[in-house]
């Protein structure tokens, strides 16, 4: 029974402090991403129908699509959400946040989403791991909308930005660090933000696990384990 409470507590623990915050102002803007952001910060005063955001997974563009979706009210779906009979009804957003359109895309469907959203002067953005060029769409159609969006990309991150980041990561699970835990990261973590995901969720919940502090010694020794 005292071993059962013990994993319940570590679980309540962990539930409560692995919960993102995802607002604008948690979203830091450095050279790889203040295209994208201008963006969303310029909503609604859009001069085109939308934009195309492509950058590598763990860039930044959920994050991204979820601040646009909270300042726009819009609606945020992936491609498998996109069928027959509800087209009408995604079209009638005042905003589309449309993710990964590298993966599972069906073209005819999306084609008639695009031009039910362009006729009720809907705005879209899409997110994909690929340029729009590149991808292997067969209805011209579709590529020529697609390919007439302006696409801005999410660069790798600077040292700023991971630093922000990794800082941001603990905050959102509830844990303060030190400066030095974020440079000793820093040097250690790849340059991609589900990397520091990855590496921040670890320690984290080695520390939960063995009740002790986020500390230099006690990430290197973690980290000389793995």
């Amino acid at each position: 029974m005292r071993e059962n409470f013990k994993s319940l507590s570590k679980q309540l623990i962990l539930d409560l402090r692995t919960i993102p915050s995802m607002g604008r102002e948690d979203y830091y803007v450095s050279k790889s991403n203040e295209e994208a952001v201008k963006w969303v910060d310029k909503w609604p005063e859009w001069l085109t129908f939308g934009f195309v955001v492509v950058g590598p997974s763990g860039a930044g563009k959920s994050h991204l699509a979820n601040v646009l979706k909270y300042f726009s009210r819009g609606i945020l779906i992936k491609n498998s959400d996109i069928r027959d009979k509800n087209i009408m009804e995604l079209s009638d957003n005042s905003c589309l946040i449309l993710e990964d359109i590298d993966t599972n895309l069906s073209e005819i469907n999306l084609l008639h989403l695009f031009n039910f959203l362009l006729e009720n002067n809907s705005k879209i953005m899409i997110t994909s791991k690929i340029p729009i060029k590149k991808l292997n769409i067969s209805l011209a159609d579709l590529r020529s909308r697609l390919s007439s969006l302006p696409q801005v990309n999410l660069g790798l991150p600077d040292d700023k930005l991971i630093s922000r980041v990794i800082i941001k990561q603990f905050t959102d699970k509830g844990v303060k660090v030190d400066m030095e835990v974020v440079n000793y990261l820093l040097k250690r973590v790849d340059r991609s933000f589900s990397s520091i995901n990855n590496i921040v969720s670890t320690v984290n919940m080695a520390s939960i696990q063995s009740s002790r502090k986020i500390t230099v010694p006690f990430v290197r020794k973690l980290l000389s384990l793995k």
